[in-house]
Parts: structure tokens; sequence; C-alpha cells
């Protein structure tokens, strides 16, 4: 557990001054070090203590001739380097491979249970970038910051290289045949006795195929999959609802109206790559067509920043809140309304609970006007009887028709329930169990404490555990078996009706280790010589022709079709979906429930998900899409609930449940509902390497195998001040634009603009209406008779998902810094997703905004540079040349958007004491980017080495370089589309509507910089009266 520090003192804090765009509570409550901040370039510690004082005094004339040292020797500056590497030749060089030109491999992503599709980039063998497949018909070229970052597991050096057996209570190296010649005879040995498979979520059919034949050969075996985070109670509600099994997918493009009820649908619930880019397409300006959310939550989630209205709102009455709607409807003569409503009252719901009433009258009036077009949705963590409610009001409102009916979701094996897993333990105690093998999967660390799991397994015959990585369930293990990672291995997923997706290797194994289908296949042949590195492909090749190929669209012979399936990745199949029955329900149990006491929400974090990507530097580093904090967790609570608790940020809080008890660091959350607490879990890993061991603090403890008011939602909580402290890192004040110079400056200097859709469609120039005039410039102005690049963002796309920060730090070789060097304001990442708050603490309205280098045609950090590092470019880019900087950092206090980034430090040597200076990291880097080192300064550059590449392809192509021959990283990773690259000078291009928009601005456009940035200012759907 991290250190925290005890240190009791008074956190009460004082009544608010008169709100306008905030971005912290500090900032709100004008905290005094937040304000005397402002007024240096550079945090405390930044500047590693520099002392001007200590410098002798310097002449005028001396001044001048050391510039020019300086400059001279600026050639020299980073030719000093401990390794400055070999290049070595292939031998014999594959007929695939061009040198120096990349290839790309479609495949399947295996980081959730989403399959989406991927295309895996690789140079001279190796991957070094992932992005989404255009061709699969779920992800349509996009992939989640969990896909982008898979690439830096891959080349994780603390990956397990040799099969381990326990002797002694020490995991010590083996070898495969002993390792096989051991399970092999224990599994033959196992009789009437259980060997348990316990495993995640099942999307491979070929997988499965290869558990039913292991089940053949030991009839004992019985296959146990879960989920930390699943769907399970949305699908058993539906199956009571309509009969079958399957919640529907959603055409969230087609709905109009959308209410969320604790939902997360942008950030982590579902398929939520898919349902951003749907979501997306209802907010369209060049189309003028805006749909309207709203978001019913207890916690700010990326669904609530999004919305148009959000209603504050605790788990437990949101089944009152439904029935109470629903009772509401029926006043309203909506027919088919089959339950008994008349407990309850809409109006005294309001009072109860303290709501907005306009907008609760909104989003009634919205539901009957918008009948058909509607969609009213449930979270994941709220109880079943919510979500039969909310299927029946979809049902009477007549929102059917926005199911789809093309295409369902699959389950190819259903989840275990608790009480499964309770007999399993059971059996376990009672020495019923042979063999438990855990299947790349971690169910010490996610199973309830209170089951008791991983003392059971004291019982079991052999513990075996497939893994790529050491873990808390490894630990307990006899044998540790390394597995291949998905780039190095063969498979399928099939998540959707109508199409299959194939995975296949693009490269050979790093180390010595095994497909685990290959280890489970091995042990079905029952002898260790059986393995064969092509076993599994050969088995998944076997099976798709006996079972895909028969069922496919293909007019071809099998060797065809597999090539071709491998090509594009996909595979479709002449299936149909299920048409969805008629409504079968009659009552709902539940009853109105208020609370006493806390209430603990627990989820799934935005990027290191359950905890299986704790170890991804690059995930841990990327800052919370609402609450801006990076490499932990933390309780988040309400501003009034701080009050109550006499607790403010980075306090320590113990929270305990019926005896179950965890200290962590309080975080106050604008927007949080009162009396809540929230926790995202994946954190507090103490077995997982040197990156996630000791990160965060681990509230899976908190969970109990009976679940609370769900298995995510527990009642009864109490909360303590402990008097301790523990310093959260956030970037939310760090890069502040200096906001003493006017009042209210993020509306004066441009930096936030938007209005309502009404105000728009009454006035559509309103936005250029308010620019700033045409200012005079000293600088001559370049005529740019060619190519000029731009980006244009569309801040009503954009949903703060920072899939384009992610992006970016893998196709621009950004290093890990720690969360010691985030506090003092040192982090590396090109790209940021400014959040900024207006309004109230308990109602805020929240803007987005990434920020990146706007290579400004008079860009002030061109002009301050003493050895001309940073220059501009014949295109419009402003450039960096590493050689040249000497790291005086002038460029940097002159941006006016603090997008530049310094090198303090060798930072791959810095961080976690050489960590990312392994080897084999240097596997992971993309050739195309300089890998910078200490002294350095780098900022975005628009790509420029995909521009050199599409310059050199349209060279050899003989023709002129167009806009739309060069997509940035970011642009190819935005599920939503909100980030366009072209062309300023192509107007017939797709990137020119959004550059000449008359929604479009530039950020303080009155410094008369001339930034290449533009954005789309963000609109609000909102009712008239309320704008």
């Amino acid at each position: 557990m991290p250190d925290m520090k005890d240190e009791s003192q008074n956190s009460k804090l004082t009544n608010p001054p008169d709100p306008n765009y905030w971005r912290s509570f500090e900032e709100l409550y004008q905290n005094k070090e937040v304000l005397d901040a402002r007024h240096h370039e550079f945090k405390d510690g930044v500047t590693d203590g520099f002392d001007p004082s200590g410098m002798s005094v310097v002449s005028r004339r001396k001044f001048l001739a050391l510039l020019g040292a300086s400059a001279a020797l600026a050639g020299t500056a980073c030719t000093d380097y401990r390794d400055k590497g070999e290049i070595v030749p292939y031998n014999e060089k594959p007929e695939e491979i061009i040198l120096g030109r990349p290839n790309f491999y479609a495949s399947t992503c295996s980081s959730c249970a989403n399959s989406c599709g991927i295309l895996i980039k690789t140079r001279e063998g190796r991957p070094i970038k992932v992005d989404g497949n255009p061709d699969h018909p779920v992800s349509k070229g996009k992939t989640c910051a969990k896909g982008q970052a898979s690439i830096l597991n891959l080349y994780d050096p603390e990956r397990l290289n040799e099969p381990l057996r326990k002797r002694n209570n020490i995991l010590n190296n083996t070898n495969w045949k002993s390792v096989d010649d051991d399970i092999i005879a224990a599994l033959s040995l196992a009789g009437s006795k259980e060997i348990a498979i316990v495993t995640n979520t099942i999307t491979s059919p070929t997988e499965l195929k290869v558990f039913d034949d292991f089940k053949k050969k030991y009839p004992s075996a019985k296959i146990y999959s879960y989920e930390l985070f699943n769907e399970q109670t949305r699908n058993f509600a539906w199956k009571k609802s309509y009969g079958t099994s399957s919640f529907p997918l959603i055409k969230w493009n087609d709905a109009e109206i959308i209410v969320t009820l604790e939902a997360d649908i942008l950030g982590t619930e579902g398929n939520h790559v898919e349902t951003a880019r749907l979501f997306s397409e209802g907010r369209d300006v060049v189309k003028k067509k805006f749909n309207r959310l709203y978001a019913v939550e207890s916690n700010l989630s990326l669904t609530g920043v999004n919305s148009d209205y959000r209603l504050r709102l605790k788990p437990e009455a949101q089944f009152e809140f439904v029935m109470s709607l629903l009772n509401e409807l029926s006043n309203k003569d909506v027919s088919g309304t089959t339950v008994n409503t008349s407990g309850y009252s809409l109006n005294s719901f309001i009072g109860k609970f303290n709501l907005d009433k306009t907008k609760v009258d909104n989003l009634v009036s919205d539901l009957l006007s918008k009948r058909g077009k509607a969609i009213v949705y449930a979270g994941n963590r709220l109880p079943e009887n919510v979500h039969l409610a909310v299927n029946l009001i979809n049902e009477v409102l007549g929102n059917k028709n926005l199911y789809k009916t093309d295409s369902q979701s699959i389950t190819l094996s259903p989840l275990s329930d608790s009480k499964e897993f309770e007999n399993l333990v059971a059996n376990l105690n009672n020495n019923r169990v042979a063999a438990v093998i855990h299947y790349d999967c971690n169910p010490v660390y996610h199973l309830p404490p209170d089951l008791g799991y991983a003392e059971s397994l004291n019982n079991a015959g052999v513990v075996v555990t497939l893994s790529e990585r050491q873990s808390e369930t490894a630990f307990t293990s006899i044998y540790v078996l390394p597995i291949n990672h998905n780039f190095e291995s063969w498979g399928d997923a099939k998540t959707r009706t109508g199409s299959i997706s194939l995975q296949q290797p693009v490269i050979a194994p790093l180390h010595n280790t095994r497909q685990k289908e290959a280890i489970l296949l091995t042990w079905v042949e029952g002898k260790s010589d059986a393995y064969d590195e092509n076993i599994y492909h050969n088995y998944l090749k076997k099976n798709w022709e006996s079972s895909v190929y028969p069922f496919t669209t293909a007019k071809l012979d099998f060797k065809k079709f597999w090539n071709g399936s491998l090509h594009d990745g996909i595979a479709n199949l002449r299936e149909t979906a299920q048409a969805i029955p008629s409504l079968n329900l009659s009552s709902i149990d539940g009853e109105a429930k208020q609370a006493d006491s806390f209430t603990l929400i627990l989820k799934e974090n935005y990027f290191i998900g359950d905890g299986r990507f704790s170890h991804n530097g690059w995930l841990q580093e990327l800052p919370h899409p609402v609450s801006k904090i990076t490499w932990d967790n933390y309780a988040a609570i309400s501003e009034k609930t701080a009050k109550s608790l006499n607790v403010k940020d980075n306090d320590v809080i113990e929270i305990e449940i019926q005896g179950r008890k965890l200290e962590l660091p309080v975080f106050m959350q604008a927007g949080n509902a009162d009396d809540t607490i929230t926790i995202e879990l994946g954190y507090g890993r103490n077995f997982s390497g040197t990156v996630a061991n000791g990160v965060g603090f681990n509230a899976n403890v908190l969970m109990s195998k009976k679940g609370g008011i769900s298995n995510w939602i527990y009642s009864g909580v109490s909360a303590n001040k402990t008097g301790k402290k523990y310093k959260l890192a956030s970037t939310q004040e760090h890069h502040a634009f200096d906001d003493e110079l006017t009042k209210d400056i993020h509306k004066k200097r441009h930096i936030i603009q938007g209005g309502t859709v009404q105000q728009y469609l009454s006035n559509p120039s309103f936005i250029k209406d308010s620019h700033h005039p045409e200012m005079e410039s000293v600088y001559k102005q370049h005529d740019y008779t060619g190519v000029k690049w731009g980006m244009s963002i569309d801040l009503n796309k954009c949903i703060g998902c920072s899939q384009c920060v992610a992006a970016c730090n893998v196709e621009n070789n950004v290093p890990v810094i720690g969360k010691d060097q985030v506090l003092v304001s040192r982090e590396m990442q090109w790209m940021r997703i400014d959040r900024y708050y207006s309004g109230t603490a308990d109602e805020p309205e929240v803007s987005l905004q990434p920020m990146l280098c706007q290579h400004c045609d008079q860009a002030p950090c061109e002009n301050v540079c003493p050895v001309v590092a940073t220059t501009h470019s014949p295109d419009g880019l402003n450039q960096m040349v590493y050689n040249r900087c000497v790291g005086t950092r002038y460029c940097s206090n002159n941006c006016p958007y603090k997008v530049r980034r310094f090198n303090f430090f060798n930072f791959r040597d810095h961080f976690r004491n050489g960590y990312q200076e392994n080897s084999i990291f240097a596997l992971l880097h993309n050739p195309e980017v300089t890998v910078r080192s200490r002294g350095v300064m780098e900022k975005c550059t628009f790509c420029i080495q995909r521009i050199s590449d599409a310059r050199s392809e349209a060279i050899r192509e003989n023709r002129e370089l167009r806009g739309t021959d060069v997509v940035t990283a970011c642009q190819e990773a935005c599920p939503t589309n909100a980030i366009q690259f072209g062309d300023i000078n192509d107007a017939e291009a797709e990137f020119h509507k959004y550059r000449n928009h008359e929604l479009g601005y530039y950020v303080m456009e009155e410094l008369n910089v001339k930034p290449n940035v533009t954005y789309i200012a963000k609109l609000r759907n909102i009712h008239s009266e309320d704008a």
C-alpha cells in the first residue's frame, strides 16, 4: 500500500465566490497557493531549485559572446549517447519486407471482451503501432486506449519467459517437458475429483472447442468463467421481460433523446468505442443534426460530462425514479403500462431528492414528444428491478425500433454466477478438486475476499496458472506457465451475429512462451512431446474449415477463403438476428429506498480496467478523463460530503462495510451526489511488477460475495477521517493559462466558446460575430502556395476519452515519467484534454478541449530561441530541431498554449531506476520518430513522419501531395471523428468544411499568433427556456 502521511489539520471549506469557469475546487475557492502559482511559469520543483542570485555578473558583451558560442555548439549538443547501436542487415531479406516501409496485418484485439478488429503496423518484423481495422463491421477502424497501449505489454521486460515451479514456497525456473509430464500425470489421476478451469469471458469459438475437447479427455473438468464488470444483470432482466437471453444492440445514431441511468455508455460500458462513434453521428454541425442526452447518475462520468442535462441521484433511488416516470407517463394517457405504479409520484420524488423540476419536466416532455426516437438505458451496476422497469418504459413509449434487428450480441458461454464459485470453494475445502487451472485470469485478486477463494487453493491437488506475467493468482500457484502475447498468437473471436474475426501472430514469441490453447491441447493429447508450435494454428484452421467456412458468404475454395480472411481480419457469415418478441412482464419487485448512511459505488477504471492493465505505464499516466488524476485511485465525494467529514483533497478516510475496511485519499469531485463515495477498482496490486506494485489502493477488499444493492453498490457504509495525508498527482492545475490579465478570461480569450443549438439555428454566425478583428502584424506574411497543414477539432464530437492522447504517446515514443514527476508538472504527453467547469460545484457544466501545439504562423516560440532550434517550415509546420536545442526553455516560456514539453531527465533511465532502458524496449520505439534525451524540448509535430511518408509516396506516383494523403495518429484513433487534418488551401476537401465553419474559432485569437488549429464551438441541446 502506498505511504500515507499522518497530518491532522482543519480542512473546512469556506463559501465559494461567484463561479464562472474553473478547473478544480482550489481554483473555485481562490486558493492562495493556486493564485500564487499563476504568476510563475513553472511549478515549484520544476526548475530544480535554480538560484539566479548565485550567478556571476555578466556584461552585455560577454552575454553576446556566450550566445554565439551556444549557437556554435548546438550541433554537437546531442552526440554523447551511451550506446549509438549497430545496424545489422538481413542475411536474406524476406520477400514481403521493403526496408524502411511498414507492413500492416489485420488481427483482433484481446484487451477486453469486445474483441475489436485491429491493424498492427510492423517495421522490419516488429510490431510498433496498433490501430483499428476499417474493414471491421463493429470497430470501423477505431480502437480504445487499452488497445493502443497494448503494444507496450508485448515488450514488457517483466513478462514471464520460462515456466516456473514452486518448491519450498519459492517459484523457480523449470522446463516445459517437466511441467507437462507432471500436470498430465496429475490430470490423469484425477478420477472423480473435479478439474476446475477458471477463465474470463470466452469470445473465441475455437477456444471453446478446445475446452470441449479437454472435457472429453478429462470428464470431471468444469469451466468457471467470470468478469469483474459484466452485463449479466441486464441480460437476466431482458430474459425475464422478453424470454431471450441477450440484451439487443441499440441504434444510438438514430436516437434523438437518450436517457442514461447510472450508465457510462461513452466511457466503460459495452463496446464504448462503437457507442461513441454512433453517438457522435447524432451531433453533426455540418448536417445540423443534434441529439439530446440526459444523464442521471451519482458520480460525474464521461457520459455525464457530455450530457445536455444532468441530474445528481444516488443509485438506490434509481428504481423509484423509473417507477415514478412510469406513473407520470400513465397519468398522461400512455397506454401499455402493465405494472402497477400507483404508489409512486414524480412530483413527490422531485421534492424528496431535491431535483431540478424543470429538468425532470423537460425529460418527461421529450420522452413523450419523441416517442419511438428516444431510449432509456440503465447501467450495468444497477440492480435487476431497475432494468426491468427500464425495459417496460421503452416498451410503452414505442422505443423498440431503436433496437438493432440486423445484428445482435453473442454469448458463447455464460458467465458463472456467485453460487457456482461458492460451490467450487466448498469442493476445494473438502478436498474434492484434483486440479485448478487459471486460464489467463486473476481470480485471487478479482473475487470478493469473503469468498475465501485464495485460502481454499491450499487444498487443491495441483494449482496451475497460465499467464503473461506475475500476478496475485500466480503467487498462490504451484506451476506458473508463461503464455504468448496476443500479437504472438493465433485465434478468433465472435461477439456479434453475421461475422467472425481472426487473430494472427505478427512476431515470433520473444521468450520461451507458448500459446495458451496449445498448452491445453498438449494435455489433451496426454503426452508432453505432442506439443508443436503449430498445434493450435492447425487446430484453428481445421475448425474454420469445418465450422466456419460452410456458413460464410464466400464462393471460393477454402485456401483462398482462409487467406482472404487473414488479409481482411474478418469473415462474413450467413446469420440473422433473432426478432424481438413481445413483452411479458406483469410485476416488478422493489420498493422506494433512501439510505441514511453513505453509499459506496465501485466502478471500472477508464484505462487500466479491472487491473489487467495496471502494469502498463502509458495507461497509468493517462490523466483520468474527469478528475485528471494519474497513478492512483481515490474516494470521490461531493463538496457537502467533504464538509460533513471535515476533509479536503488528499485527506485519508477509512471506509467500512460490515467489518471490511480500507483507507484511501479523498478527492472532491464536482457533480458528485451527496453521501455517495465512488472508488475505481484495478489498483492496489502487490504481485504485478515494477510499474503496478504499490500503485493505488485495492478496493476489491470492500466487495462481498453476497453483494449489496448490487455487486458494485453497497449501502450502510461508514466513513471517518484518519488524520493522514496522501498526495494525489493531478494534472488539472498544470500548464495553466494566466487568467490574471483579464476578468472571465476563458470566455474573453476564446479559450472556450460555445452556445446552444437554438442560438445557432437562429443566428448561425454568433460565434463569428464575437471574433477578434483582424490585426496588423510586424511580420511579413508568407504566401503558402503549396500544401499548408492545419487541423480542426469539433468540440461537439469530442467526448474527452483520451484515445488521441494514447495514440500520440505510442506513435511518438513518449516516455513514462512516473508519479513523482507528474507531481512537479513534468508530464511529457504532447496532447492533453483540458477540462473546465462552469456553474456550481453541485451542478457543474463541463467543457472539454484537446490542446496541442497550434503550429502558429507567427509562433512566439520561434523568435526567442537563441539557437534557432524551433523554426517554421514552408508547409506551415512549427518544427523542432532536436540536435540544435540547448534547453534554454525560452520557447516554453513564450508559448501561450503551454504545449511544449522539456526533458528534465532522460526519463527512460530516471523512471523506476532505468526500467525503460531495458534492451527489449528498443523494439517498441517507432523508428520514424527520434527518441529524445535529456535537455531537449519537444512537442506535437502534426505527425511530420507521416507527412514525409505521404510526400515520398506522391513523388513515387508522380503527382502532387494532397491533404487527404495524411492521417495523424490522433485523428486515426479518435472514435468520434472529432479531429480533421488536411490542406488549408484545398477548398474541395472535407477538412475545409470544418476549417471554415461558422462555428469555428481560434484559441486566444487576439494574440495574433495565427494558430492553425480550428476549434468548432460546443453547442448544448437544451430547451430554449433554459438557455
